[in-house]
């Protein structure tokens, strides 16, 4: 009986260990290998033959694909695809399918990814969307705006120092419009602190015949906290009589949205080692205006090999407290705050100017452009808003270009 045992273990290990392989090397398979940034880290991939589907599916989001038309799918089996009211449009991984499952206005829907999409016609003012929570291990929630045009924001009819969204899109302290595809968002959505659905709202009182948005919508998983995995894999032999549930558990722990979580405070997160952020609607050839009264934190993946970062502005302009040109600290945010006060600005911690290397402002506002800043670690931007919009055409935001270095020089 003891023999019987051990021989059973000895297989499910084996095909543990089996499904937990790498691929082979290049030597032996004759592949080749090349360098890409998978999940926005440097990893070596290995291209083997017959694999290219395989290869195909590595995106942004974990098990996301590309679908025929070009948009982004959930990379599924053909029967989950169908069974979640999907529509298959194209093909990933080994045996999967590139699955859009679009989600209608007044909706639920508790798959991990899912798709939503402007109705053809709007017969309602009002489209909510509900987000239930996928799996108990849910701590957030991503927000890809794929498309997102809205009417631009416009001038108060009561107080022309006000600018309002009459079309809006609305998630948790976010109120947005205008024009932000290629924006994503993060959204606390902590199931075990008692967040079990979200609700996204677009509000088109206007009808506005050009608004389209199509968002991916991705509930991303913490760690699984088991007990199992402290229990010996001879004594859940000996035990239970379910080792071979207990081995999956065990080897499951890659399927948690490792890459995608972002720090706790980050309503957007980079984990590219170099990329691009905007200010939210900031388009520099039709002078559009940033949102106003909104506050959120841009955060970048750091790595061990990174001792600092670069942020290289084409623009900056965002409201000065006074005079013009460049605003720094006291110009851009008081000490003591003071009601109906200028407070526009980017706050970058530990930063200093390349041009100057002596001056190390925290606080940035006014109107710059091609400048460089250099910060250390943690990376980090804080965009502030205030209510008040007095001139359009300084506050239009920032775009930059963020590169992770090891030095300077």
């Amino acid at each position: 009986m003891l023999a019987l045992r051990w021989f059973y273990l000895l297989g499910i290990c084996a095909c543990a260990c089996a499904a937990q392989q790498e691929l082979p090397t290049a030597a032996a398979t004759g592949a080749t290998t090349e360098k890409i940034f998978a999940n926005q880290t440097e990893e070596p991939v290995v291209s083997v033959p017959g694999m290219w589907r395989q290869a195909r599916r590595r995106n942004t989001l974990a098990d996301s694909c590309t679908t025929n038309g070009g948009a982004t799918g959930t990379c599924l089996t053909r029967f989950k695809c169908m069974r979640q009211g999907g529509t298959v449009n194209g093909y990933c991984g080994t045996y999967g399918v590139c699955c859009e499952t679009n989600m209608a206005c007044g909706t639920t829907t508790r798959l991990k990814r899912t798709i939503i999409r402007n109705p053809a016609t709007f017969t309602t003012n009002i489209c909510q969307y509900t987000i239930e929570a996928y799996s108990a291990n849910v701590q957030q929630l991503r927000i890809d705006f794929e498309q997102f045009e809205l009417q631009q924001p416009t001038f108060s009819a009561t107080d022309d120092r006000l600018l309002e969204c009459q079309d809006y899109f609305e998630a948790g302290s976010f109120k947005l419009c205008g024009m932000n595809a290629g924006q994503h968002l993060y959204l606390p959505f902590n199931v075990a602190a008692g967040i079990d659905q979200i609700t996204l709202t677009f509000s088109v009182p206007s009808r506005w015949q050009q608004s389209n948005w199509r968002l991916i919508v991705t509930q991303l998983e913490a760690p699984q906290a088991s007990s199992k995995r402290k229990t010996s894999m001879l004594g859940g032999l000996g035990g239970s009589g379910n080792s071979l549930q207990d081995l999956r558990s065990i080897f499951a722990s890659h399927h948690a949205d490792y890459e995608l979580l972002a720090p706790a405070g980050c309503q957007q997160y980079y984990t590219e080692l170099t990329g691009t952020i905007r200010s939210f609607n900031y388009q520099p050839t039709m002078g559009s205006v940033y949102m106003p009264e909104t506050s959120y934190t841009i955060c970048i993946k750091s790595t061990p090999s990174a001792s600092m970062i670069e942020y290289s502005f084409n623009r900056l302009a965002m409201s000065l407290q006074t005079g013009e040109g460049e605003g720094y600290d006291e110009a851009c945010h008081a000490t003591v705050h003071t009601p109906g006060r200028q407070e526009d600005y980017l706050l970058i911690p530990q930063s200093l100017l390349a041009r100057n290397t002596a001056y190390q402002p925290t606080y940035y506002c006014g109107i710059n452009e091609n400048f460089i800043v250099y910060a250390s670690p943690p990376y980090m931007i804080h965009f502030s808003s205030d209510e008040m919009t007095l001139d359009a055409t300084q506050e239009t935001g920032f775009s930059l270009t963020y590169r992770l270095r090891t030095s300077i020089l």
